[in-house]
């Protein structure tokens, strides 16, 4: 048995911030707080971090790849490399994501994750997020129109096999989305999320009621907000049961549009996610995403339509920003990317904060938010 005690200028828990008593780690697990008369008095082996931060590690439920590597590739080397990256950066669970494009691609790389997810010694699986085929082609984004297919019970049952998607995205126009939202979710017990639609209020609601839990990356890949049409865009916003993803790369949401959507939801109802793409962690070049090519200039990614391609941020350099430049709550900021995809996805009482009997990951950052160690399950796994 191994017990550490840790001290910290600040100490993030989804409530509050400590800053006089030590962070108790024992095994894997957190085991509380104790004061320095209490960790002196057990004789506990101490570490100092008095100019530094202790907040949970972070988990990324929308993220295709990193330094050359694509959850499509389909293989254990790259959801290794991928993960030991996202290490680097502060991000210790995450969900391989996949894009459009043929079913027997879907399969193979839902099947890659499946095999390989508990034995690669990196950063955690949950799960995966199936986006696409499912989508509207007015609002593909960077997924291949030729592959964009109707509702199929046959094939979503066939992704369902493998027990390891977690979330599926459903535009919601789509024919019988309301129900196959409705049998995705009670019976297949898979999230639906909402995205990559032209739906309207009505359509998006539609979903909702049935089921559908989230909206993707939202503002992007749908229509927008108008005073007599809310569109799918309304509906995430106003409705305080949906979670809505949020890109805050700076990029994809101007800081104005951020403050406007974390205004109109719930604390615990928004997510930062990167839709991090395989050019992301490397310099400026021509990359894939799935089968199709992007190009990356000055950290922006764009197909050769000139549509993003998904970013080449990290959820720390999110956090950071919302914090720093769009100065939202820390402990908010910092739940957006911790606890509340973890409450999403049933695993907030294993991950997602600093609490007794949770897992210990944890990250060790200076104050202006940059990495300096990441802790995996007790373990110090990375120093910058």
């Amino acid at each position: 048995m191994t017990k550490i005690a840790i001290k910290a200028q600040k100490i993030f828990t989804a409530d509050f911030i400590e800053s006089n008593n030590y962070l108790i780690v024992e095994d894997n697990k957190f085991a509380g707080f104790l004061s320095k008369e209490d960790v002196e008095k057990e004789n506990i082996p101490v570490k100092e971090y008095n100019d530094a931060f202790i907040i949970p590690g972070l988990i990324d439920t929308h993220i295709h790849g990193a330094v050359g590597h694509d959850t499509m590739d389909s293989t254990p080397e790259a959801l290794k490399s991928i993960g030991d990256y996202l290490l680097t950066q502060g991000t210790t669970t995450w969900m391989p994501t996949t894009v459009t494009a043929q079913l027997e691609d879907i399969y193979k790389a839902i099947a890659n994750v499946a095999e390989c997810k508990d034995t690669l010694n990196s950063a955690r699986i949950l799960g995966m997020f199936i986006e696409g085929p499912y989508i509207t082609s007015k609002h593909k984004g960077a997924h291949p129109e030729e592959h964009i297919r109707p509702l199929n019970k046959e094939e979503i049952e066939k992704m369902a096999e493998y027990n390891t998607v977690k979330s599926i995205i459903i535009a919601p126009e789509k024919e019988d989305a309301p129900k196959f939202t409705k049998w995705i979710t009670q019976d297949l017990k898979i999230k639906v999320s909402l995205g990559h639609s032209s739906a309207n209020y009505e359509e998006a609601c539609a979903c909702f009621d049935m089921g559908a839990d989230a909206g993707v990356h939202t503002y992007c890949a749908m229509e927008q907000l108008h005073h007599r049409n809310p569109n799918l865009l309304g509906a995430i916003m106003t409705r305080n049961d949906v979670y809505a993803e949020l890109i805050a790369d700076g990029i994809h949401v101007s800081l104005p549009a951020m403050k406007i959507l974390l205004q109109n939801k719930p604390k615990d109802k928004a997510l930062l996610v990167s839709d991090a793409i395989q050019g992301t962690g490397l310099k400026d070049g021509r990359y894939m995403l799935g089968t199709l090519p992007f190009n990356v200039k000055d950290g922006i990614a764009r197909i050769d339509s000139g549509n993003l391609a998904g970013s080449t941020t990290t959820l720390l350099k999110e956090v950071r920003r919302l914090i720093l430049e769009l100065h939202e709550n820390p402990i908010h900021a910092v739940n957006m990317a911790s606890l509340n995809p973890a409450k999403r996805f049933g695993v907030d009482d294993e991950l997602g904060s600093i609490a007794i009997g949770k897992k210990a990951d944890f990250l060790i950052i200076t104050p202006d938010y940059e990495l300096k160690e990441t802790w995996l399950d007790g373990k110090c796994v990375f120093k910058a």
